[in-house]
């Protein structure tokens, strides 16, 4: 098990607000979050979204490729609107990034393997060192 999955105590607390539409894709990807120690909050609703982004704490916000892309463009516009310092992680699939360079924090590409790159982008902006 490489470092980077461990849950180490600096975790603890840490809040992800993860969306997408496509439920598999959501259980294995919030699996392999907690499985790093963070806490996941999962919603597949855009109005819901934002509602817990204005209501609760999150370190990071993760918008899923299975979002079709002008409705996460919203999400992420709508996002940065209402809190322009929350951490903004969007996955992309090849040939989207453009859409999202303006928007978010960090883009992942999903056609490259998203493990790794989506932990060290939640790592690095929920504040770890």
């Amino acid at each position: 098990m490489s470092t980077a999955t461990r849950s180490p105590v600096s975790r603890e607390g840490k809040k992800i607000l993860s969306s997408g539409h496509n439920s598999s894709l959501l259980r294995s990807r919030n699996a392999l979050i907690q499985s790093a120690g963070y806490q996941v909050v999962t919603t597949r609703e855009s109005a819901l979204l934002l509602q817990l982004a204005q209501e609760q704490h999150f370190d990071a916000v993760v918008l899923c490729n299975s979002i079709p892309v002008h409705l996460r463009s919203a999400s992420a516009r709508d996002l940065k609107k209402l809190k322009p310092n929350l951490a903004l992680i969007v996955i992309c699939a090849d040939g989207e990034e453009s859409d999202f360079r303006d928007l978010a924090d960090e883009i992942i590409r999903a056609e490259s393997g998203i493990s790794q790159p989506l932990l060290e982008a939640i790592s690095k902006l929920a504040g770890e060192t």
